[in-house]
Parts: structure tokens; C-alpha cells; sequence
């Protein structure tokens, strides 16, 4: 409620930019925040705590957002986001405070469970731009949305790092052009079908990934619903990796070679 008063009481040109902040703010949540493994959409709960319907002090915010939480699954996003980000994200979880707990609409999804969160390690200068492209919030299709890599990152693909031992020099043209193993094509009764990795099979259900979507939904699907599970797949890595030059993917799999030497 005090944060709408505010509102009420600041000029049209302040009102209208802290609107604009806002909706950076939802944008930067929705493709950093609102992940698998992480909070859900609209700052609804998952795997981490619900932010819609809670009040937060603005000065706690903005330290875990840049310093994280230690020992849990929440990163430190301070040498990834701008201060402007930061900010407009701020202003975005505290306008949820008023927003009713449940999210309508929307099919239900499933998240997974954080891993453990992994050692940080300090990151040498030639490598800060490698790092800064893989976990890009302003991208909306990045390398992190579907690689985890010094624990954070969503696991939809395989641990990067294995495949390390591809050259410096190669290593960009693999990730442009590679033919990925582990994509499948899921078919479902009534002829929904999408490109996806499984994540586990029990005998009532399977846990897939949808890469059909930007970032990758996490689906739990009945067994019953599912007519089959097909090897060949027209998903190519090159859709996902399109907004990178060659020069930004050098950077990025120097980086991946460099943490995978510390693992």
C-alpha cells in the first residue's frame, strides 16, 4: 500500500518512469529470476520463496541482488547486472508487494531442484567478457537459460564443461554448428510436439524441458500423454546461439575451458 501512495504523490514524469522502470524490471525477471531452477513466473513460488504478496525493504533487495545469499541457491548478480538493472528490478519485487498470491492462467509447470551451489572462483580479466556473454539478463536467448556453469544457470542441456577437451580454436564452430545428442522430439497424444531434453522418467511420469520456448519450461508429463519419444529433432544449437558472433563465442568457450580446468 506505502508504495502506491508514493505513487499517487509523485508527478505525471516520475509516475511514468517509474512505470518504465518497472517493466524493465518484469522483463529482467522473466529472463534471469523466473527460471527452473530458481523463483517462479511473476514472482509467484517454486523452488525459491513467492515474492508476490510480500513487503521487502528496498536497501535488502538491492544487497541480495548484487551479493546474493551464501550458502543457498540464490547467486550474486552484482558484476552481471548494471546498477540501472539492479534498480529496475527492485522497483519491479516491490511493486508485486500488493499483487494477489495466486497467478491466473498459464499451463502448470514443474521446477527442479537447485543444485548445490558450487565454489566461487575468481574470474581473471581475459575471461570477464566470456563470463559477462554467458550470463547475459539482456539476452533472452543465452547460454545460461539452458547450461549451468559454476552453479548458476538452468541444467535443460548437458554439463558444458565435459566438453572442454574441444580445442580453443574449435570449440566456437561446435557451438554454433553441433549437432546436439541429447535434444529429442516429444510427441504427445493429439498431436502436440516439441523439441526437449528429458530430465527424468519414473513409471507414471517423465520431466522434460521444452525448448520450443525461450527460456526452456520445465513440463512433467503423464506417461499415458505421451505417444512417443523420438531421436532425430530439426532443433539446431545455432538457433539458440544466433544472437552470438564468433568472436563472443570464442570468449565464451575460453571461459567454459578455464572453469572446467579449476572443476
Amino acid at each position: 500500500m506505502r508504495l502506491w501512495l508514493v505513487i499517487a504523490l509523485l508527478s505525471p514524469a516520475a509516475v511514468a518512469q517509474q512505470s518504465a522502470s518497472v517493466a524493465r524490471g518484469d522483463k529482467l525477471f522473466a529472463q534471469g529470476c523466473s527460471v527452473g531452477y530458481c523463483h517462479g513466473a511473476s514472482g509467484s513460488a517454486a523452488r525459491s520463496p513467492r515474492l508476490r504478496g510480500r513487503t521487502f525493504d528496498r536497501d535488502y533487495l538491492v544487497k541480495v541482488i548484487r551479493n546474493g545469499i551464501p550458502n543457498t541457491a540464490m547467486p550474486a548478480w552484482g558484476d552481471r547486472l548494471t546498477d540501472t538493472d539492479v534498480n529496475d528490478l527492485t522497483d519491479y519485487i516491490q511493486s508485486l508487494a500488493n499483487a494477489p498470491i495466486a497467478v491466473s492462467g498459464g499451463p502448470s509447470t514443474e521446477t527442479a531442484a537447485p543444485p548445490a551451489a558450487e565454489k566461487a572462483i575468481d574470474i581473471p580479466d581475459e575471461h570477464r567478457n566470456g563470463r559477462d556473454l554467458f550470463f547475459d539478463l539482456t539476452r533472452e536467448s543465452r547460454c545460461s537459460v539452458c547450461h549451468r556453469l559454476n552453479g548458476v544457470g538452468t541444467a535443460a542441456g548437458p554439463d558444458i564443461t565435459k566438453g572442454s577437451s574441444i580445442s580453443a580454436t574449435d570449440g566456437p564452430q561446435v557451438l554454433r554448428y553441433g549437432r546436439p545428442r541429447t535434444v529429442r522430439t516429444i510427441v504427445l497424444k493429439g498431436n502436440e510436439r516439441f523439441p526437449g531434453t528429458a530430465v527424468q522418467r519414473t513409471a507414471a511420469a517423465t520431466s522434460v524441458y521444452d525448448l520450443s520456448t525461450t527460456p526452456p519450461v520445465l513440463r512433467r508429463l503423464l506417461n499415458t500423454d505421451i505417444q512417443s519419444i523420438q531421436r532425430q529433432s530439426n532443433w539446431r544449437h545455432r538457433d539458440a546461439v544466433r544472437g552470438y558472433t564468433l568472436e563472443d563465442l570464442q570468449s565464451i568457450w575460453n571461459y567454459v575451458r578455464f572453469v572446467a580446468a579449476r572443476k
